[in-house]
């Protein structure tokens, strides 16, 4: 019984990359035309209260937004998978040797005990007479 490549729902993963490379192809130009339609609509608003002047200024004002905004960066997202869960510094404390820090003695910091949060109270209101 051979492993196929192909998913639960029955498509493989060059079938799924094909489609994700589509649906981000269709999005940008999506979102070109949506922007276009957008500074159409801005050009006409300049130009119903300012006439030709207004629609010019318009037009002048998205060149502006254009350039202070530049264009859009990929931030990406980064995940990053751990063999297990963090260390809790507040629970458990910090126990470092000296070969992990550079120096010639180990570091070992218990946990601090939890106090409770910190509650003002509320000024009440005397009546001056």
């Amino acid at each position: 019984m051979a492993a196929t490549p192909e998913a639960h729902d029955g498509q493989t993963d060059g079938d799924r990359a094909a489609a994700d490379t589509y649906a981000e192809s269709d999005r940008a130009r999506v979102e070109a035309a949506n922007q276009a339609d957008r500074n159409r609509s801005m050009i006409a608003h300049g130009r119903r209260i300012g006439g030709v002047a207004g629609a010019a200024l318009a037009g002048a004002m998205i060149a502006v937004r254009d350039v202070y905004e530049g264009a859009k960066r990929d931030q990406g997202q980064v995940v990053v998978d751990a063999p297990s869960e963090p260390h809790d510094v507040d629970r458990d404390g910090v126990e470092l040797s000296a070969e992990e820090i550079g120096g010639t003695a180990a570091v070992a910091v218990p946990a601090q005990v939890r106090r409770p949060p910190i509650q003002t109270r509320r000024k009440s209101r005397s009546r001056s007479r």
